[in-house]
C-alpha cells in the first residue's frame, strides 16, 4: 500500500476556508483570489471587480480580492441539461459557458 503526501494542497485548502469565511465580511456571495482572476479568461475579467487588497495570515505580500458580477449572464446559463429520460447530460466543454471561463 502506498501513501499520498496531501500536504501540497494545505495551503489552497487554506485559503479557499479564509476565502469562504471573508464573503460575510464583504458582502458578497464569492470571492476570487487574485491568482484565479489571473486565470480567467478576458471576457470573464470584465465581469469581476476589484474589492480590496489584504494580506493573509503567513504571507507578507498584499492580494486583491475580487467578485464576480454575473447578474446579466443568459438566464439559463449554467443550469444543468437533462436528457429525454431524466438523466444529467453531460456539461458541454465547447459550449457558450466556456467562453466566459476558459483562459
Amino acid at each position: 500500500r502506498f501513501k499520498i503526501d496531501a500536504s501540497y494542497l494545505s495551503p489552497n485548502v487554506n485559503m479557499a476556508a479564509r476565502l469562504e469565511a471573508a464573503t460575510k465580511q464583504f458582502r458578497t456571495p464569492l470571492l476570487l483570489s487574485e491568482d484565479f482572476f489571473d486565470g480567467l479568461s478576458k471576457p470573464a475579467r470584465k465581469r469581476c471587480r476589484i474589492i480590496d487588497k489584504v494580506t493573509v495570515k503567513g504571507s507578507i505580500q498584499p492580494m486583491g480580492l475580487y467578485t464576480c458580477d454575473i447578474i446579466d449572464y443568459p438566464e439559463q446559463f449554467g443550469v444543468p441539461e437533462y436528457d429525454e429520460n431524466g438523466n444529467r447530460k453531460a456539461f458541454d466543454f465547447d459550449g457558450e459557458a466556456m467562453e466566459h471561463i476558459q483562459a
